[in-house]
């Protein structure tokens, strides 16, 4: 029972971070005071707080705004819906609550905001990663591994940086964004190395799918984080099993 519970709970809190996570995501970028109280895309009316609760609110208001009657985007709740899931999956993945939980919801809430920076501006919002770097060493030392995690941050942003200068000299511009290679920062004290060096496979894999299916042009720029950030989570909960997976296949 108290599992369940838990669980409503641990969805419920992701929910919510989410929907923080998109309003920092649209609003740092764009100079708009975070502070400042979620109004309405349509008539800009200041909207009240049973309209901005997560999930709840679209569907107490049925899908449209209090004031002005007009449609509500369906981006906002399936958004704090996704983040939910993520967060409870979280929780059944480490199957307890624990540090290890708490860095997972840190690295996922700061993964959702970079996405929709980079989706809506191909922005990287520095504070945000840097603020959940802090977080992450103080979690790593606690859990005395901190050396092994800052070995891996610091290979992680080394390998990426050497990429996108050998990039910059072959293709004679910039093939990797700063703001993907500095990321890899925070995300390094999530994964292990290895781990983050299959989720830069990962998502060059996804960036090349994307691109082909949406046929994007060379030269064309493209949001990347959110490749990243699904390479990142799959990395994250999956990669040591792929990898094992891997290396058995080779029979090693």
């Amino acid at each position: 029972m108290m599992e369940i519970i838990y669980g409503v709970f641990i969805f419920l809190l992701g929910s919510l971070f989410a929907s923080y996570a998109f309003l920092l995501g649209t609003r740092i970028p764009s100079e708009e005071k975070k502070n400042n109280r979620s109004f309405c895309d349509h008539c800009k009316h200041q909207l009240r707080i049973i309209d901005v609760f997560p999930i709840f609110g679209y569907i107490f208001n049925l899908g449209k705004c209090h004031y002005c009657k007009k449609n509500i985007s369906i981006k906002y709740p399936l958004f704090e819906i996704f983040g939910g899931l993520l967060f409870l999956f979280s929780y059944l993945m480490e199957g307890k609550l624990s540090l290890e939980l708490l860095l997972s919801m840190i690295l996922i809430t700061v993964l959702l905001i970079e996405t929709v920076s980079d989706i809506y501006y191909h922005l990287v919002i520095d504070r945000a990663w840097i603020l959940a770097l802090v977080f992450m060493m103080i979690i790593r030392i606690i859990q005395d591994h901190f050396v092994v995690y800052l070995l891996s941050a610091l290979g992680l942003f080394a390998i990426l940086f050497a990429i996108a200068l050998l990039g910059q000299l072959v293709f004679k511009k910039q093939s990797l964004g700063g703001g993907d290679i500095k990321l890899y920062i925070m995300i390094g004290f999530s994964l292990t190395f290895i781990q983050g060096l299959l989720s830069i496979f990962i998502a060059a894999l996804i960036g090349l799918i994307y691109a082909l299916v949406k046929n994007i042009k060379s030269g064309q720029e493209m949001a990347f984080i959110p490749m990243i950030s699904v390479a990142v989570l799959i990395s994250y909960w999956f990669g040591s099993d792929l990898i094992q997976w891997y290396l058995n296949f080779l029979g090693m």
